[in-house]
C-alpha cells in the first residue's frame, strides 16, 4: 500500500485535513471508505472536519484513525499519536480519568438515592409508632380498671355471681417500615456479541480491552463478565447481542456511533422487552 507525499501532508494541516487529502488521492468517497472501514459516514466526517464534540472518544476514536490512516496509505501508529496530540482528552490516560469521574458519579447518585430512601422510612415510621404506643397506652388503662359490683340484690346472688372477666383486645402487631424490593445484582454477566451486518465493535470487560476491530455478519463470541462491560458500536443498527441468556435491546439505528456500559446493576436495562 503506498504511502501519500509528506510534502502535501504536513502537521500543520491538521489530522483530519491529512486524512482528507490522503483520501482524495485515492479517489475514495466517503461511502466507499465507510463500506471498507465498517465506520459510519458520520464518524469519518467528523475525523476530517476535527470535530471531536462528535466522536464517541477513548480508545474507540483512537481506532477510528488507525482504521481511516490504514485504509488510505498512511502509517496508523504516527497517525494516532498526531491525533492524541492535538486531543490530549482521547488519550489512554484521558478515558481513565473520564471512567473514574463517571465511577464517582455513579456512587454519589447512589448515595443521594439512599439518603432519599432513609428519609422517607423516617417519616413514615415516626407517626406509624406514636399510634402504636397510643393504643398500647389505652389498652393498659383498660385492664388496670377493677370491675364494678352491682349495688343492692341478694347477698347469696353476689356471692354466686362472679365478676365478668375483663375484655382483652389483642394489640395490634406492630408494621415495620415498607420492604423496598431491591433487584439483586447478577454475577457473572453472561455477553454473546452476534452482529446481523458488519460492523466496527470495541469490547472491555473489567477494564481489560479485549479486541477492536470489525466483526462480521454471523460472526458469535461468548464472554463472561463480573463488574463492567463497554461496548463502543461503530453502527448500532447493525448490532446484535444476547445477555444473560436473552436477547437484548436495539442499541440505536443504522451508521449511529454508540457506547453501552453494562453492569451487574443495570444490565436488565439493556434487555429486550
Amino acid at each position: 500500500m503506498t504511502s501519500v507525499s509528506d510534502s502535501k501532508l504536513t502537521p500543520v494541516d491538521g489530522v483530519g485535513a491529512r486524512l482528507r487529502a490522503a483520501r482524495e488521492e485515492r479517489r475514495m468517497t466517503l461511502r466507499e471508505l465507510a463500506d471498507a472501514t465498517k465506520i459510519s459516514v458520520g464518524a469519518l466526517e467528523a475525523l476530517e472536519e476535527n470535530d471531536t464534540e462528535r466522536l464517541p472518544g477513548g480508545i474507540f476514536t483512537r481506532a477510528f484513525v488507525r482504521a481511516y490512516a490504514a485504509e488510505v496509505g498512511l502509517d496508523p501508529e504516527s497517525m494516532t499519536r498526531d491525533f492524541v496530540d492535538r486531543a490530549p482528552e482521547f488519550s489512554a490516560s484521558g478515558s481513565e480519568q473520564v471512567l473514574d469521574r463517571t465511577g464517582k458519579h455513579d456512587l454519589y447518585r447512589s448515595q443521594q438515592r439512599m439518603a432519599g430512601t432513609v428519609l422517607k422510612l423516617a417519616l413514615v415510621g415516626a407517626p406509624l409508632a406514636a399510634l402504636l404506643l397510643f393504643v398500647g397506652m389505652r389498652d393498659a388503662r383498660t385492664l388496670e380498671t377493677p370491675p364494678v359490683a352491682p349495688s343492692g340484690g341478694d347477698p347469696a346472688t353476689l356471692e354466686l355471681t362472679s365478676a365478668p372477666a375483663p375484655t382483652v383486645r389483642p394489640r395490634p402487631v406492630p408494621v415495620g417500615p415498607p420492604v423496598i424490593d431491591t433487584p439483586v445484582a447478577e454475577r457473572p454477566l453472561s455477553l454473546v456479541l452476534q452482529p446481523t451486518g458488519d460492523c466496527w465493535v470495541s469490547l472491555t470487560i473489567d477494564g481489560d480491552l479485549v479486541f477492536s476491530r470489525v466483526m462480521r455478519r454471523g460472526e458469535q463470541e461468548p464472554y463472561e463478565a463480573e463488574n463492567e462491560i463497554v461496548l463502543n458500536i461503530g453502527d448500532a443498527g447493525t448490532f446484535g447481542f444476547v445477555l444473560n441468556t436473552r436477547n437484548g435491546r436495539s442499541l440505536g439505528g443504522a451508521g449511529e456511533v454508540v457506547t453501552a456500559r453494562i453492569t451487574p446493576d443495570n444490565y436488565r436495562s439493556y434487555i429486550a422487552p
